[in-house]
């Protein structure tokens, strides 16, 4: 695979990205993977408008990380460890999996992946293309005791194995698309049961695992350049060439050596920024959901007297990815951001969300506009109390705001920011001759407890005519009691 011919990609981030030949014709020259040029790779563009990037070139970087780092393995890993492993067909595997971790995403990035969920389609999608056991006793061990994957990791496995997995087996033989699979969901081998099985649970931790994968590396060096924010910088090439594969408690571990440690820190600090300041900020929030609420509007004036929705089934369905799927006027194929965007000008006129989200006019401004400013206003309240005023937000300030049935309402929005506390993160480094996690390590520098638990919080929005009542509605909101 090494000495193949290969294309060259000009990247922003990465400069050229090598891809072999055989990859463009199986996998990359294909309509489902050139559907991704036109799905933004976040929803951050209403704070950050330069931040126009897409999934496909955040899928060439993620492939480009991944080749770099199974060089590294195969260089700085103990050769007595891969013996006997077919490591030309994992590494071919491995990149595929990196190229192809977003095939089946859904538009507008995360903004409307859940509706990949609705009636579990993304999970039954899956597990028919599965005719592998093992695979379906791990994935429901996954959802059970980690967590079910996100909606589109489920829903581009599925893709993959239903419209590429002949392309994919004429390239690697001996290797099940079920691997592919696994990594693009994070299904580790709960019960490894020989060598070739712990290599494949490493390789799969470095696709979607819980600390540091190449799809991470990838967003947070990409989201970081498109938005233009001033994030940390992440020697990427340090990083990786730290990269090994080592024994601990038995069985074979991702490690880093020493040489790695201040990337390390600094991969955590990116992406916890981005996530705390970035993708949870209040103007990002907001509009995810005017954009949801203009595509429910869309649902319901499309779908018609056949029921509601007809749209949304036809719009995140297997089927649409194979041909045109019809609902009332309009057929969807292949859906993208542009797709949406055009049905919805087309109703523009007929739903407030939808005039919103295209004048970027935003109909509710905040009461607080950051966690920090949540922490200050609600620091005497606990978790309980907590929960028990954002279920009666506006219950209690309608009255004040003199807001009635018929009118815009107050609006609560949830957050979970994402933050990743070094505590938990599943990070190993090698260092005086032993595996020690990086938490241990970080606590000599007492580094640990730096990142508070990733704590939810929530945001309330009033309308902009209100906007003199903004301290009124915060003195209420501090007052109640449970």
């Amino acid at each position: 695979m090494n000495g193949t011919k290969a294309k060259q990609f000009r990247d922003s981030v990465h400069g050229y990205i090598a891809v072999p030949e055989s990859f463009c014709e199986r996998f990359i020259d294909t309509s489902i993977l050139q559907r991704l040029k036109h799905i933004e790779q976040t929803s951050m563009r209403p704070l950050y408008p330069s931040a126009r990037h897409d999934r496909f070139v955040h899928s060439l970087g993620v492939f480009h990380l991944a080749s770099m780092a199974y060089s590294m393995i195969c260089q700085n890993t103990a050769p007595r460890l891969l013996e006997t492993l077919p490591l030309d067909d994992y590494r071919a595997a491995f990149r595929v999996a990196a190229l192809m971790h977003d095939c089946g995403h859904s538009p507008f990035s995360h903004s409307l992946e859940a509706h990949y969920n609705r009636q579990d389609r993304a999970k039954n999608f899956l597990l028919r293309q599965v005719v592998d056991e093992e695979f379906s006793k791990d994935y429901a061990s996954l959802c059970k005791y980690r967590g079910a994957p996100k909606a589109h990791e489920v829903f581009s496995a599925a893709v993959f194995l239903k419209h590429y997995h002949r392309q994919f087996a004429n390239m690697c033989q001996g290797i099940p698309g079920t691997l592919v699979a696994r990594m693009i969901t994070g299904c580790v081998h709960w019960e490894p049961k020989d060598k070739a099985e712990e290599f494949e649970n490493c390789l799969i931790t470095l696709i979607n695992g819980a600390a540091i994968d190449v799809d991470k590396l990838d967003y947070i060096l990409r989201d970081t350049w498109a938005s233009g924010v001033n994030n940390v910088s992440i020697d990427v090439h340090r990083l990786l060439a730290a990269l090994e594969l080592v024994i601990r408690q038995g069985r074979l571990t991702v490690a880093f050596r020493k040489s790695a440690l201040s990337v390390i820190r600094s991969v955590i600090d990116g992406r916890n920024f981005l996530y705390r300041w970035v993708y949870s900020h209040h103007t990002v929030k907001y509009y995810d959901y005017v954009l949801n609420e203009a595509l429910l509007f869309l649902d319901r004036i499309l779908s018609g007297d056949d029921g509601q929705g007809r749209l949304l089934d036809a719009m995140f369905s297997e089927e649409a990815f194979e041909r045109p799927v019809c609902v009332g006027p309009c057929c969807l194929y292949l859906p993208c951001d542009d797709d949406i965007f055009s049905l919805l000008k087309m109703h523009a006129a007929d739903s407030p969300h939808v005039e919103e989200l295209l004048s970027r006019k935003p109909h509710l401004i905040p009461l607080w506009k950051t966690q920090a400013e949540f922490e200050l206003i609600f620091r005497d309240k606990d978790a309980q109390q907590r929960a028990y005023i954002q279920d009666r937000v506006a219950e209690k300030l309608n009255p004040v705001l003199g807001i009635t049935a018929d009118s815009t309402g107050v609006l609560t929005l949830p957050v979970a920011p994402g933050v990743l506390p070094i505590e938990e993160s599943n990070l190993f480094v090698t260092i005086l001759n032993d595996v020690m996690p990086f938490k241990d390590l970080a606590a000599t520098w007492q580094e640990v407890g730096r990142e508070r638990q990733n704590v939810s919080f929530f945001y309330v929005y009033i309308p902009r005519a209100c906007k003199d009542r903004i301290n009124d509605c915060i003195g209420v909101l501090k007052a109640m009691t449970v």
